[in-house]
């Protein structure tokens, strides 16, 4: 039967496809790992990681553009979108031990990181755990210095709303808190919101109720430097190329912050996302997406046999 065909109360759920991409699921260590995949094996590999309280989604526009070109790989992060949660060690330093696993069951074993705020930290902390593994990498808004004040922003958010009762109430909240977007579609929060049996939405991550029970002076952002512990060491060892990207507007990576962290990083350069904050590639798309894609088009790396099961 062809689609034009199937019958009005044929109605099987079907799992949001991106943009000239795919959608799967994969058992990783015995966890499930939702991911989004453009392009093929053979293409060299990037591997992009979301920031926290997002999804793979956010790659949807950098997927579309340079699929042909390379094989992008993009799973939701633990606790995040439609992956399973860690048993224990979340964290930037838990999330990379993950991501090696991952990287074996789709034959990537040399990859180009692009890494937003969370996902830019567990960058840092995989390619100094495995220099050989990656060819370089792409961070979005974060560095070893973070703002307290723009932290507590986005935990605030994300704490203040246990659930919502319709897909149009979330996005005027959304709207509130990012009144630069132009436009919040209730329709496409389905990426970030999971309807519950009482038929509430309640966000496709832990962290509102991991914060929700947090006593006042256990603050995330009044305890930043053990959050980022280690971030520091481990960006100065680097030895891949690194581009730095702030959003110009940011309140949660600095400009000082973003020439510092360019400047301890041994080989990175800073670029600046035009009329974008801390949301870089939500706010300003086309150019961050051109600037990735063209610093990814820098590496000429290639894309190499499977890296070896341990």
């Amino acid at each position: 039967m062809s689609a034009a065909q199937v019958p009005d109360d044929y109605d099987v759920p079907r799992h949001d496809v991106p943009r000239s991409g795919r959608s799967g699921f994969t058992i990783v260590e015995g966890r499930q790992v939702h991911y989004l995949e453009w392009g093929h094996g053979g293409l060299p590999g990037v591997l992009c990681l979301h920031g926290g309280g997002q999804t793979a989604y956010m790659y949807e526009e950098l997927g579309a553009a340079i699929g042909r070109r390379y094989h992008l790989l993009a799973p939701d992060l633990p606790n995040h979108g439609d992956s399973d949660p860690m048993v224990d060690g979340f964290g930037p330093s838990g999330i990379a031990a993950t991501l090696p696993a991952l990287l074996d069951q789709f034959g990537l074993s040399r990859v180009a990181l692009v890494g937003a705020s969370l996902g830019g930290l567990s960058a840092i902390a995989f390619a100094d755990a495995h220099p050989d593994r990656a060819a370089g990498i792409a961070l979005i808004d974060v560095g070893h210095r973070l703002e307290p004040e723009g932290v507590r922003k986005i935990i605030d958010f994300m704490a203040a709303h246990e659930s919502f009762a319709s897909l149009e109430e979330a996005a005027a909240e959304i709207a509130k808190y990012l009144p630069q977007r132009k436009d919040v579609r209730p329709e496409s929060l389905t990426r970030n919101l999971r309807q519950r049996s009482d038929g509430r939405w309640e966000w496709k991550h832990g962290f509102g109720r991991r914060f929700r029970g947090l006593p006042r002076e256990s603050h995330p952002a009044d305890n930043l430097d053990t959050f980022l512990a280690g971030v520091e060491e481990s960006a100065a060892r680097l030895t891949c190329p690194v581009l730095v990207l702030r959003g110009a507007a940011s309140d949660v990576l600095s400009q000082q912050g973003a020439e510092e962290v360019a400047a301890l990083i041994p080989n990175a350069r800073l670029e600046t996302v035009e009329k974008a904050g801390h949301l870089a590639a939500g706010d300003n798309p086309h150019s961050t997406v051109n600037l990735v894609s063209s610093f990814l088009d820098e590496l000429r790396w290639e894309a190499a046999p499977p890296h070896p099961r341990s």
